[in-house]
């Protein structure tokens, strides 16, 4: 009699872990039974908050459970980082993650509240955004060999114009002059219209903007294309070669986009939110509008955001550090 209750406790216990395992299983795999949260770095209306809003639409159907955007902008994306850490690591809360939040910001602020590789998991890549650099019709400079000659033959003579400083259009030029061995002087500007409108009026020779900005000023004959930074050559631009092409590696997915979760989120959530993204990267319509955005549809398993991650802080990390951007 006396072994009776231990023997009883042990069969409880072992029941209520059971219990416990089973409905833990059950939440899993229920997933979601309510609302499930899109953290923007980005206020409403620009294309990352389309991008966003088109992929909450066609993932949010996927799983059955509406995908609310959130938009929380301000000091390069910390804020909406910092909004996402405050939550569970329970798939109900995601951040739309850029190649700014989760590689640059680490050597522009400085100390950076978050480390992207520990405390985020990636859950699928979204877009990546192709870069013309480009060049004023008026220095003769047509190619990217020629860009090269000139800029050797006189170094920093050549100016070129960015969105400003730490900008993606700032580090894309710089990045690719260190791979080429020259050097040019940077002007900042204050927003990507205003430095294509110096290249274009002559204030500089060179700019890097985004495709979709940089293609109707190059159609008008106003910028000669060099190369493309993009996996592949561009339908609308079919003669101007990727830096790749050229010889020059590493700038195939520049300005990359992703959606990331906490770190520890189950990998059953995540595996089920990767799967749904498949509905936003095979619709047509989403297609054609990230068509008309610029970008291109950049699909492949959950773990791709943070090999990415790993591969471009590896591969920048030294000329960003030289470049001291750190903001104060």
């Amino acid at each position: 009699m006396s072994n009776a209750f231990p023997r009883a406790s042990r069969l409880l216990a072992c029941a209520a872990l059971c219990a416990i395992g089973s409905s833990a299983a059950y939440a899993q795999h229920a997933y979601p039974e309510r609302p499930v949260r899109l953290i923007v770095s980005q206020a409403p209306g620009g294309s990352s908050d389309t991008i966003a809003r088109l992929w909450a639409e066609h993932a949010g159907k996927a799983i059955g459970a509406t995908i609310v955007v959130e938009n929380k902008p301000g000091a390069g994306g910390i804020i909406a980082a910092q909004s996402l850490l405050s939550q569970p690591a329970d798939g109900y809360s995601l951040l739309y993650g850029s190649v700014s939040l989760m590689v640059l910001n680490q050597f522009t602020y400085k100390p950076l509240p978050y480390t992207p590789e520990k405390d985020f998991t990636g859950v699928a890549m979204l877009t990546t955004v192709p870069f013309v650099l480009s060049a004023n019709p008026k220095t003769g400079i047509t190619s990217l060999k020629e860009l090269t000659e000139k800029a050797k033959a006189a170094p920093g003579k050549l100016n070129y114009s960015s969105a400003g400083l730490g900008n993606s259009t700032h580090l894309a030029v710089e990045l690719l002059s260190k791979k080429l061995g020259i050097s040019m002087t940077h002007i900042p500007y204050k927003g990507e219209s205003d430095g294509i409108m110096a290249a274009i009026g002559g204030q500089t020779e060179i700019m890097a903007p985004v495709y979709g900005t940089a293609l109707p000023h190059i159609l008008n004959k106003k910028l000669n294309p060099l190369a493309v930074l993009s996996p592949q050559r561009l339908p609308e631009l079919p003669d101007v070669p990727t830096a790749s092409e050229l010889g020059v590696k590493g700038f195939d997915n520049m300005g990359w986009s992703a959606v990331v979760a906490r770190a520890g989120t189950p990998p059953a959530i995540i595996e089920k939110l990767n799967k749904a993204t498949e509905s936003f990267h095979q619709n047509p319509s989403v297609q054609a509008r990230l068509k008309t955005l610029g970008v291109i549809p950049v699909s492949g398993p959950a773990s791709l955001v943070m090999e990415t991650t790993a591969r471009d802080v590896a591969a920048w990390g030294p000329t960003l550090q030289s470049l001291d951007l750190n903001s104060k």
